[in-house]
């Protein structure tokens, strides 16, 4: 879902006369794909023959000239400014005609496309590789242009004609005998043949839908009308740029009447990218490499699976069919109607599977693998089962558990049953996203799926359930209602995102999900939605695939949560799921947008509220960022209460491109104070888009009272007072901090410290907030400060402020951390209480506590010694454990940890070991350890970020990895692919806070043509900024607040 493969460029133009060849391309044509899975398209006479063309490359230059060279090697141009002989001159005079005439040939012959080392398959009968003229277009001179579409995209979908249903059989081929013994045309292929039933909605004679990486063996087209109608495809060409396949046909298509599309194709399981239809492995307990087909479809992949029409609005039913070996199982979205033998084919069977309710190609999904499952039954009769690799089924049952009562909750949740008759989850060994909503067939990362109690973490098993939690919500929202285009995809996301901690509420009430929101969700986006280069949930426009890839960010999941939680407070709980029901109801099976959500709870508030839903929430969703409620008290009673656009940078500028409503909100803000204290139904006052206005505090309150506004933070919005009443909390804090709701512990704590790192307020204001924190332990609010409190650790990593800011935190953290010791009982403690002692306890080390350190280094040489019998430590403390065991080791403890990062199976327990890893003080070592991103044995390509970003988190690897990353950025790109990089290059460049590193940043930048992860470029040059202004204006003013308060404190 959130991994994309390069894509078309937006903006970058393509040679006009070529252009003007490929659309007078009237000769009859197969679309093939090539070796490195590039679709192409041939000339049909060319597949009944055993000829093999000479390969020719063609390269287009910066100024549109094209050079050729038949040996398929690139081009290069010489220096200017050199002698020529007569002979040179005739010779060089003698090649351009040759050049001339040989364009004139591939202008007549070719289609514009991008591709490289390409080669195709010849006769379907007889397969064989035939290499075959190539164009390769390179990328404008070094700039970075803008991430949303500036100019009109032409790569929709017409809806002349709209796809009803899909018959769609699939065979594929992932083994060396699959290939002799099996009809497949060679390892690691699928065969395809899909009929496409669609409606003519408008007279045309062109046909077009999206194909990738796919080789066409025959195209037909019929009328449904006529059963002995001839086929009409007059011919057909590929548009590779905007991955179009146009079937022209021989007359036009007549309104409202049904044709059949019928193509019988090949395609490529490629591994890279993990895209459409792919290959996956593991390791079996006998050493063996076992293999599976898989699939990734979110946003525009589907293409890659099957010729279709790859847009969310075009919604069809599918009928599935797949052959597979017999030693293996398929699956699909809908339920195996039956396994039969694949008559003629020995070692094979054809898995027959129900038809799919209407839905978008998208959502598509099928596995073929020798997993096996545990399954269970909902209280409605719905078939779960859990999928794995054999060696991994002790990990399924608690997702299994998870998911089946999270089921039945949603169903009452939404008052909608669950559509089909069963639910399959499926840990997938390679997987990019976290997991796939797939209607039906949920696929997953392993550490998304699988927990194990004797091995894993109470963090890895709550993020298991909120995952699980997460994909099941879409079933309904996304799944069910799915939005037009890809501009509301905040909708699903976002909605997912808020309810994903209602499910796990539901299964795990002691766990505080609903609290935990603040921490996990909201206080993240905050930061994101504070900077210029941010973007309205809704993005409009959104259009190329690389606009699509890059929302799928936290404004799009967690801001959409944000705002639906803070809608769900306003409207109230009763009048938001009646909202939600109707809509899901009137629009079940079909497509929306915002606007339709809007309206079903306008309807649903009627008699209540009467708010103008649509009104209230187009100024949270059509443009961005968050408003700062800034409050000075007038009088004992009277406050005035304005809002202004907050960023984390006020000299920021601010990006124009999406649009504003002027930067003001629609607020609806609640508020009590100390003499009142009410939290549960705590005083509202309405801003209707007002910059500013004076409004009451209930009667009672004292001269003396402070007040608190964003009660238990449900607003999208930050808070800030006047010095009194910053000074008065500090002291309720400080006096008795338990008067204050944990929620809004945590929030103030948030807000002060980001408000200070915006000039709203004074540093000093926000860490006197901290000031009692060493009689705080809850885990909510430890947490909220850790993370503003570690962007000052992170600012002085290298700065004389790191020594001070060590012994206040040490003098701060060290009660929690003796509260709870190292006595960890994962079986009988709670489990805030065991998230709690995994905060204090790495903290504590961290900051280099010495009990701390001298458990952590006692425990790693005891699993040194014995790591053949057990491992004494308690999965709850492996991560400090063997962070700091490497950490304060050398070159020995740091092989013995790469050398259980080998031998592990559990995919979580190899994540701690990429972490702990990182740890080590040696930069020869943590250079070593950098290079293992390019040994796939040791580093899947999926976690290669996991180990840059590691590394980059350890202040002695953070130059290693940016070192690394530049000097490797072509090679990462091509083997990570752009989603994974672009994480890895958020997790370095978020430390840079000097001049230097910022023009050093400047001229990587400089130096590339960025057409993918421009926000995030943007992103970093914004935080980069933001950190060097910290810097300056804070730096040494905390420096010294922080000598202060420690000067009694012993080294």
């Amino acid at each position: 879902m959130d991994s994309l493969p390069p894509g078309p460029q937006p903006g970058q133009r393509r040679n006009s006369n070529l252009r003007a060849h490929y659309n007078n391309f009237d000769r009859i044509s197969t679309v093939l794909v090539d070796g490195d899975g590039e679709s192409q398209i041939v000339d049909a006479d060319s597949l009944r023959g055993p000829v093999v063309p000479k390969k020719v490359t063609v390269t287009m230059d910066m100024d549109g000239q094209l050079s050729i060279d038949e040996d398929g090697h690139p081009t290069g141009k010489k220096e200017t400014g050199f002698y020529c002989t007569p002979g040179q001159i005739f010779c060089a005079i003698f090649v351009g005609l040759a050049v001339a005439a040989a364009v004139g040939f591939l202008a007549f012959y070719l289609p514009v496309r991008t591709c490289r080392n390409r080669s195709v398959i010849g006769d379907p009968t007889n397969p064989a590789i035939i290499p075959d003229p190539t164009i390769r277009i390179p990328t404008r001179k070094p700039t970075i242009i803008p991430a949303a579409t500036e100019e009109p995209w032409m790569g929709r979908l017409p809806l002349n004609v709209r796809p009803l249903r899909y018959d769609l059989t699939l065979t594929p081929y992932l083994y060396p005998e699959d290939v002799f013994n099996g009809p497949g045309r060679r390892r690691f292929t699928f065969d395809g043949a899909v009929n496409i039933r669609v409606r003519c909605e408008e007279v045309t004679n062109v046909i077009t839908l999206h194909m990738n990486n796919i080789t066409v063996y025959d195209l037909q087209v019929t009328s449904m009308s006529d059963p002995h109608a001839n086929n009409l495809v007059r011919n057909s060409t590929l548009d590779a740029y905007y991955e179009f396949l146009h079937i022209r046909l021989s007359e036009d298509l007549r309104v409202h009447e049904n044709y059949e599309i019928r193509i019988i194709y090949l395609g490529s399981l490629l591994q890279d990218g993990l895209v459409g239809f792919y290959r996956s492995s593991y390791i079996n307990v006998r050493g063996e490499e076992k293999w599976l087909a898989t699939t990734q479809m979110q946003p525009t992949d589907a293409r890659r699976a099957l010729p279709c029409f790859d847009e969310p609005e075009l919604k069809a039913v599918y009928d599935i069919v797949i052959r597979h070996r017999s030693d293996m199982t398929a699956l699909s979205n809908g339920i195996e109607i039956t396994t039969r033998p694949w008559q003629g084919y020995k070692g094979w069977k054809e898995t027959i599977f129900k038809r799919t309710p209407k839905m978008s190609t998208y959502l598509l999904a099928f596995v073929v693998s020798d997993f096996t499952y545990t399954a269970n039954y909902t209280t409605n009769n719905v078939l779960y089962r859990v999928w794995s690799r054999p060696g991994a089924a002790d990990s399924r049952e608690y997702a299994l558990d998870q998911g089946v009562r999270m089921t039945t909750y949603f169903e009452e949740y939404f008052d909608y049953p669950f559509p089909l008759e069963k639910q399959d989850m499926v840990a997938i060994p390679d997987f990019y996203s976290g997991a796939m909503e797939n209607w039906g067939l949920i696929l997953y990362r392993e550490t998304a799926l699988l927990y194990d109690p004797k091995v894993n973490s109470a963090t890895t098993k709550q993020h298991v359930a909120v995952v699980v939690s997460h994909e099941l919500a879409h079933q309904w929202f996304g799944n069910l209602v799915t939005p037009f285009w890809w501009d509301d995809l905040w909708l699903n996301e976002g909605f997912a995102s808020y309810v994903e901690f209602l499910g796990v509420d539901y299964t795990q009430p002691g766990w505080e999900m609903r609290r935990q929101f603040l921490v996990d969700d909201l206080h993240t986006v905050f930061t994101a939605d504070a900077l210029g280069t941010s973007h309205p949930v809704r993005v409009i426009p959104i259009n190329s695939p690389d606009d699509i890839g890059e929302i799928f960010d936290a404004i799009t999941y967690n801001k959409g949560a944000a705002i639906i939680r803070m809608l769900n407070n306003i409207l109230t709980e009763e009048v938001f799921l009646k909202g939600l029901a109707d809509y899901l109801k009137l629009h079940a099976f079909e497509n929306t947008n915002s606007d339709d959500l809007w309206a079903s709870l306008t309807y649903a508030d009627r008699h209540f509220g009467r708010r103008d839903v649509k009104k209230l929430m187009d100024t949270w969703t059509l443009q961005m960022g968050y408003p700062v409620l800034n409050f000075h008290r007038l009088s004992n009673t009277s406050v005035n209460v304005s809002q202004k656009h907050f960023l984390i940078n006020p000299e920021t500028t601010v990006e124009q491109r999406f649009g504003n409503l002027g930067y003001v909100w629609e607020v609806e803000f609640s508020h009590t104070h100390a003499s009142e204290r009410q939290y549960d139904t705590p005083r509202r006052t309405f801003l209707d888009r007002e910059v500013s206005k004076v409004f009451e505090l209930s009667p009672g309150v004292k001269a003396t009272d402070w007040y608190l506004s964003n009660i238990k933070q449900y607003g999208y919005y930050r808070v800030n007072y006047d010095k009194t009443n910053w000074d008065r909390l500090t002291k309720q804090l400080l006096d008795d901090h338990k008067v204050i709701p944990v929620e809004n512990r945590a929030q103030l704590i948030n807000d002060a410290f980001n408000l200070a790192r915006a000039g709203e307020i004074d540093q000093i204001t926000a860490l006197n907030l901290t000031a009692y924190l060493d009689k705080e332990r809850e885990y909510l609010p430890w947490d909220s400060a850790l993370t503003v409190v570690n962007y000052i650790r992170d600012m002085y990593s290298r700065h004389p402020g790191y020594g001070p800011l060590e012994k206040y935190m040490l003098q701060k953290i060290t009660p929690l951390y003796e509260s709870l010791d190292w006595n960890d009982d994962p079986v009988n403690d709670p489990h805030l209480k065991q998230i709690n002692r995994i905060n204090a306890v790495h903290i504590a080390c961290v900051y280099g506590l010495e009990h701390c350190l001298m458990k952590a280094t006692q425990l790693y040489a005891a699993y040194m010694a014995n790591h053949t019998l057990y491992n004494p430590i308690t999965p709850n403390l492996k991560l400090t454990v063997y962070c700091n065991g490497i950490k304060e080791g050398g070159q020995d403890e740091w092989d013995f940890g790469l050398e259980r990062l080998k031998e592990t199976t559990d995919s979580a327990e190899k994540n701690l070991w990429f972490y702990g890893l990182a740890c080590s003080q040696e930069p020869w070592i943590l250079s070593r350890y950098l290079e293992l991103v390019f040994d796939s044995e040791v580093v899947k390509h999926q976690d290669a970020f996991l180990v840059i970003r590691f590394v980059a988190e350890n202040y002695v690897g953070r130059a290693l990895a940016w070192d690394f990353v530049r000097a490797n950025w072509n090679r990462l790109r091509e083997q990570i692919t752009h989603y994974p990089l672009m994480k890895a290059f958020q997790s370095i460049a978020r430390y840079f806070n000097t001049e230097y590193e910022l023009l050093d940043l400047l001229d990587f930048l400089d130096g590339y043509t960025l057409h993918q992860g421009v926000r995030t470029f943007d992103h970093a040059i914004e935080q980069t900024l933001a950190n060097i202004r910290w810097m300056n204006t804070n730096g040494e003013e905390v420096m010294d607040w922080l000598k202060m308060v420690t000067r009694d404190i012993k080294s």
